[in-house]
């Protein structure tokens, strides 16, 4: 009869106490049947930025971190949001008119309100296509995060189009 506590077990480089073993482990439930909270992606310290098996390829997932060029993304949807508002008050000034409903009734405000709602209504859905964003769009290819890139694109058009308005009419 050994009255000795049993050794602890080694598995990939730590120690297990002999009541965690492999074995024992494995009869515990899988975490990853639990789907992943929306709110995961908000913590610095995660390291997950695809699924990383074939089986979950089709499915909605969330990540802990993104990638250099999603960062950019929105830095540039952020900046042509704050351009916008410069040419749009440019362009008024010129003789334009604001097309957008929401927006001309913040012009008749003020500039200051025409912006920061502006600058707003762009930084408030940010982190909801940030969380959603590898989540697809009514059962089709494209997901929430091609959003973003393609709000930065629509953005450049209209930025182009204002230019254009600008050198036409107004002249710079």
């Amino acid at each position: 009869m050994n009255l000795q506590p049993e050794p602890p077990v080694e598995s990939a480089g730590n120690l297990i106490p002999p009541d965690e073993s492999d074995a024992d482990r494995r009869n515990q439930s899988d975490r990853r049947q639990e789907p992943t909270s929306p709110w995961a992606a908000l913590p610095p310290a995660g390291q997950r930025m695809k699924n990383r098996r074939v089986e979950e390829h089709r499915l909605p997932y969330y990540t802990d971190r993104f990638s250099p060029a999603i960062f950019a993304a929105v830095l540039l949807l952020i900046v042509a949001t704050l351009v916008d508002a410069g040419l749009t008050i440019y362009v008024l000034d010129g003789g334009g008119s604001e097309a957008n409903p929401l927006m001309g009734r913040l012009l008749n405000h003020s500039i200051e309100a025409f912006v920061i709602g502006k600058y707003l209504l762009t930084v408030v859905g940010l982190p909801v296509l940030l969380i959603f964003r590898n989540h697809y769009l009514f059962g089709t290819q494209l997901r929430v995060g091609h959003l973003i890139p393609a709000s930065v694109a629509l953005y450049a058009v209209l930025i182009g189009y204002q230019v254009i308005l600008i050198d036409q009419r107004i002249g710079w």
